[in-house]
């Protein structure tokens, strides 16, 4: 066997060591580091394409609700056959556009004639002119409205249109009396243009760049994906094109998404490279240290990561490393944890909040039950659930307006609101002029105090009610279910009980003359049933 001189040993255990660790580092951001970052970088493209969709969905379902309140009204109702002149100067004038943020407003009669037709640009308030409406000229068009009935209920239908100034949102209800009864007179239809404030709203939404672009040809649009159509494998792209479509699956726009996040990082780059190269050098004079310095870090950061998997709040990784490189890498996966967990709030306030009243919506309000329910099967801490009902809101609606309608609910949300003085006390809309409050434990005394001081909080608001049988202001009626620690059997308390309840206290308060309130025990209902 030839020897060697401890020089050519050396040389070759370095070449080794230098082999060995280039090859870990390679091996590691190949399988381990890149497939991460890959992952995440894909989880995050598809949060930004659910919020996309969200926030699209949502613009729809603000006309859609705008066009509902219009069309399913008394005064519309009669307005199709009087054509009262007034009902068009009291509710269709230009700031109408403006407040509600739509650019056409169509009457359609039950043989889909324009009985008014105006269309107004909202923000440069210029006149226009649109003919979508034409049926006999479009008969295609006819797609867009819903499907006519005599009997109960307000068929509507929304999505987007190409108009003569472009393509545009669209909603169509039919035209019914506030009850959704009555024969057929006709549609109404409200159109939004989709201009350039509907794709930086998408932009503020989804904390991405959204732009329109141009349609592309046939073969290329086929493989495209409709707005509402979640893709089944999101790929990692620097911008992803969906594509609005018509009733009829017509494209008449595309929207483009430039993601965050659109490229995962290369494997072999100058940084990696003179890392290796000074570490090398490291492991030539002492590779203890490099040991204590390099191999140490980076496990740490993989654990660190690895352990933020299992968590559900967003918690940063330590970015203060000796190593440039792994600095880099925990700044990068820290930027795409904050911005999911930043998405994930939004979405979950989203989802939680009634966007009339900004305060909790009837999801919500199921979760803080929840928490108060467990509290009192786990701490003994009994709780309060009030349902609180608007007195004679549909004749205030009638009298007034729809648009008064929705200032009033937030102006008697707000009052209930300032009533949750307590940590842990809430107030929720739970559907319509319903309103629910939660309140830890009280005693008789003071939730007498607290019922008594909403019915005078209402006084003092004194929002006029011209057509109420009860004040000459809004009231509230109010019915409340008491539920002690006691009431606990089996470690439950079934919410269908509780609501029941609280209902039945709700409608005793109201066929008690309204403007008042009824208290029930659960636990003495539970021993007379």
């Amino acid at each position: 066997m030839k020897s060697i001189t401890f020089n050519q040993l050396q040389l070759r255990l370095f070449l080794a060591l230098f082999i060995l660790f280039t090859t870990s580092v390679f091996s590691y951001r190949y399988f381990i580091e890149l497939p991460k970052l890959e992952q995440s970088i894909a989880k995050l493209s598809e949060r930004e394409i659910d919020t996309l969709r969200f926030s699209v969905s949502n613009k729809l379902d603000i006309l859609s609700r705008t066009n509902f309140d219009y069309a399913v009204w008394t005064s519309t109702y009669h307005f199709v056959n009087s054509h009262d002149e007034s009902y068009f100067e009291e509710n269709i004038v230009d700031n109408t556009f403006v407040s509600m943020e739509f650019d056409g407003i169509f009457y359609l009669d039950k043989n889909l004639k324009p009985v008014l037709a105006k269309g107004l640009h909202h923000t440069e308030l210029n006149e226009l002119k649109f003919s979508f409406y034409d049926f006999e000229k479009f008969p295609s068009n006819l797609s867009m409205l819903p499907t006519a009935i005599t009997g109960h209920g307000a068929p509507n239908k929304s999505g987007f249109i190409q108009t003569k100034y472009g393509p545009a949102m669209f909603s169509a209800t039919q035209i019914r009396d506030s009850d959704m009864n009555g024969e057929n007179r006709g549609f109404l239809v409200m159109v939004q243009l989709l201009e350039q404030k509907f794709v930086d709203d998408l932009s503020q939404d989804t904390f991405t760049k959204i732009e329109f672009e141009p349609l592309p040809n046939e073969a290329d649009l086929r493989q495209l994906y409709d707005w509402d159509k979640k893709p089944n494998e999101i790929k990692i792209e620097a911008y992803r094109d969906m594509v609005l479509r018509d009733a009829l699956g017509r494209p008449i726009t595309m929207l483009r998404m430039t993601h965050s996040t659109g490229k995962v990082p290369t494997l072999i780059n100058v940084q990696s490279i003179t890392f290796i190269i000074l570490t090398s050098f490291l492991i030539y004079i002492v590779y203890l240290t490099v040991s204590l310095t390099i191999i140490e870090p980076v496990k740490k950061l993989a654990g660190d990561i690895k352990a933020r998997d299992n968590l559900n709040k967003y918690k940063p990784l330590d970015e203060q490393y000796m190593v440039t490189e792994l600095a880099t890498v925990s700044k990068n996966v820290n930027d795409l944890m904050l911005t999911v967990q930043e998405q994930n709030d939004i979405l979950s306030q989203q989802a939680s909040t009634d966007q009339l009243t900004k305060i909790l919506n009837r999801r919500g309000l199921i979760t803080e039950i929840e928490r108060h329910k467990k509290l009192c099967i786990r701490n003994n801490i009994g709780f309060t659930v009030v349902m609180s009902d608007i007195d004679n809101f549909k004749a205030y609606n009638d009298s007034v307006g729809h648009l008064e309608g929705d200032i009033a609910l937030y102006e008697v949300a707000q009052v209930l609101r300032k009533q949750c003085k307590r940590n842990g006390d809430t107030c929720a809309r739970y559907g319509g002029e319903e309103f629910t409050l939660l309140f830890s434990h009280l005693n008789d005394e003071s939730l007498d105090k607290k019922l008594n001081n909403i019915i005078d909080a209402m006084k003092e608001l004194g929002l006029p009610h011209p057509a109420s049988v009860t004040a000459d202001h809004i009231t509230i009626s109010l019915g409340a279910v008491v539920i002690k620690p006691s009431d606990v059997v089996d470690f439950d308390l079934p919410l269908t009980e509780i609501f029941r309840i609280a209902d039945s206290a709700l409608y005793q308060a109201k066929n008690s003359g309204r403007n008042c309130f009824v208290i029930k025990n659960w636990s003495q209902i539970k021993q007379n049933s």
